[in-house]
């Protein structure tokens, strides 16, 4: 099973819009993990229209970890979304409870593999890249990292500044580079994903199609019609199969028992 993560370099390129909308059309049982630091719950609030109480999320977590019981914290600071087995731990409740998070991190990148393990997929929003005392730790252990982008000027720009420092980390202190894709959402506004993926130097795993009216079910609760056979999921079912192969690809390569250093694989 997987652990994807979404980032981004730069504001409001719909890294949460995207991930909600991936975790509706999943096809395993699979957990979404809020873990943008920057503080409130937009699924709550928008997807769920506030008719869910914020009494639980991922600042529940650092309790848990003090306590020795961080799987059985994380499985109880969830909540059910609509669908079969799929659930959300929401987002902090303000930014001023990030710095209680820092220690939680590395310990739940182990606990979400072992969910993986177990059968359940995990998806990590994990706003954007860079934050302070964000979730830095889960982009390393994730089997996927995907950063999402759009296609404009400032929006290459901003990626591509990004992504060395990315890449580097991830070949140092996590599972190697070659896990690193990026999702593009709107492709063709106005360049191409084959042309985002040569500017930034980054495979470009999927893309997500520009269609605003059916994403705003997921980023606003907003109800549309023919949701099903839109543009947008006919484009996130096509980016969960992709993601999933990317995902399988390197499990074939990084078999159990082996240690990625430097970018090289040991036994």
């Amino acid at each position: 099973m997987t652990v994807i993560a979404l980032t981004s370099a730069r504001g409001a390129p719909g890294v949460t819009t995207t991930a909600l909308a991936l975790t509706a059309a999943w096809p395993r049982p699979v957990l979404l993990l809020e873990a943008d630091v920057s503080g409130s719950s937009s699924i709550l609030a928008g997807y769920l229209g506030g008719t869910r109480p914020h009494d639980k999320g991922l600042v529940d977590l650092a309790v848990a970890l003090r306590a020795d019981r961080l799987l059985a914290g994380l499985r109880e600071s969830s909540i059910d979304l609509p669908g079969e087995k799929k659930w959300l731990v929401p987002a902090l409740t303000s930014p001023l409870q990030a710095p209680t998070l820092r220690p939680v991190w590395d310990p739940l990148a182990v606990v979400l593999s072992g969910l993986s393990r177990e059968g359940m997929d995990v998806i990590v929003d994990a706003g954007r890249l860079g934050a302070e005392h964000g979730p830095q730790p889960l982009l390393r252990q994730a089997d996927v990292t995907l950063l999402v982008t759009r296609t404009s000027l400032p929006a290459i720009a901003a990626t591509r500044a990004r992504t060395r420092q990315l890449l580097d980390d991830l070949t140092q202190r996590g599972t190697g580079a070659d896990g690193l894709g990026l999702l593009v959402v709107g492709e063709g506004q106005p360049y191409t994903a084959r042309e985002l993926g040569t500017a930034v130097d980054v495979p470009v795993v999927a893309a997500i199609a520009w269609d605003p009216v059916h994403a705003e079910v997921y980023s606003l609760g907003s109800k549309a019609r023919k949701l099903e056979t839109s543009s947008l999921t006919r484009s996130v079912a096509s980016a969960a199969s992709a993601i999933t192969q990317l995902a399988a690809d390197r499990r074939t390569r990084l078999t159990p028992g082996t240690l990625v250093h430097g970018g090289e694989v040991h036994a």
